[in-house]
């Protein structure tokens, strides 16, 4: 019955997309895969209160969280076709629609979080966001999403415990290729398939922030846990232009500047939410682990001697590296 409900709602999207609201409502639908406790839904709901406020109601962010209209992937495509007018996914996948996102996932690129947050919020993630307008769609803001760390069914206490080792990973190149140089084998799955894939076996492990590992419940089929912050790859809010260009120049402005702001107030709450979290899943019996980092950053090396051959990777690798904050 839910996926008859989830067709029947996504036709409904099809034929009441931006272009059919009321003569004096736009009605804007972002959809996203998370719960509606996490710190990027209850910043969404920010930007949507802003963006109402500003307009004086005369455009409506009407939100689907909870992967209500599908996975990243199957909301991706269906703002591509205009059902949906925005969507947050992570900038893993998005890799695959313009090669700059790809830099974001590269391993051990950035000093810490608080570099990769305010590199987020330069015109080198302006220049990101920017790079798909050609292709039908716009990024509005990145989202904080934590480092990407390592968790399994059995412990993982230096990267040699990768060996063999089945990860779920995103669709993305980077991380595919850099968990093959880690050791493990890289099983490309739906954020919502890994929890199933864990229980039966399927995947011996997977790797995200701490945040989405405790809102999925995954701890509950992977105990360990091991902070080895290979990647710092953040959430993205992306439009339809077609949706964008519907709107008016001050509308435009005012959902640029609110989902700028939303960013701003998700941090807070991402970094909130995080400190609490070890001694609550400690309590769920979860195991966590420190590891020698450089072992892991020695392994990923052939990937840059890879990417760097590509101008333009080359160009963004080396405005990051020395980038000043």
């Amino acid at each position: 019955m839910k996926k008859i409900f989830g067709i029947l709602t996504i036709l409904m999207l099809l034929f009441t997309g931006c272009g059919n609201n009321s003569d004096s409502v736009k009605k804007l639908k972002l959809a996203h895969a998370l719960t509606e406790g996490h710190p990027v839904h209850l910043a969404m709901v920010e930007f949507a209160k802003e963006v109402k406020d500003k307009t004086d109601g005369k455009v409506e962010i009407l939100i689907f969280p909870n992967g209500q209209l599908g996975g990243e992937r199957e909301i991706t495509e269906l703002m591509q076709a205009g059902a949906i007018d925005m969507i947050k996914t992570n900038a893993g996948p998005m890799e695959s629609f313009a090669k700059e996102y790809s830099v974001l996932s590269l391993p051990y690129l950035f000093k810490d979080i608080h570099q990769n947050l305010a590199v987020l919020k330069s015109d080198i993630g302006e220049d990101i966001l920017n790079a798909t307008i050609d292709r039908g769609f716009i990024g509005l803001t990145f989202y904080n999403s934590g480092t990407r760390n390592m968790y399994t069914k059995k412990p993982v206490k230096s990267v040699t415990d990768l060996n063999g080792m089945k990860i779920r990973v995103q669709t993305s190149k980077t991380m595919v290729k850099m968990t093959e140089l880690l050791g493990g084998s890289p099983s490309p799955l739906s954020f919502g398939e890994i929890y199933t894939a864990l229980q039966q076996g399927v995947v011996d492990g997977a790797e995200n922030n701490l945040i989405s590992y405790a809102e999925s419940k995954h701890y509950e089929v992977a105990p360990y846990f091991t902070f080895d912050a290979h990647s710092i790859s953040p959430d993205v809010m992306i439009m339809n232009t077609k949706a964008w260009n519907k709107l008016t120049e001050d509308e435009q402005k005012i959902i640029k500047q609110a989902a700028l702001n939303s960013f701003d107030y998700q941090n807070k709450i991402w970094f909130e939410t995080e400190d609490k979290l070890v001694d609550s899943l400690k309590a769920q019996g979860v195991q966590f682990f420190e590891v020698d980092q450089n072992e892991f950053v020695e392994k990923v090396q052939p990937l840059y001697n890879d990417v760097m051959k590509d101008p333009l990777i080359k160009t963004y690798v080396e405005r990051i590296r020395e980038f000043k904050y």
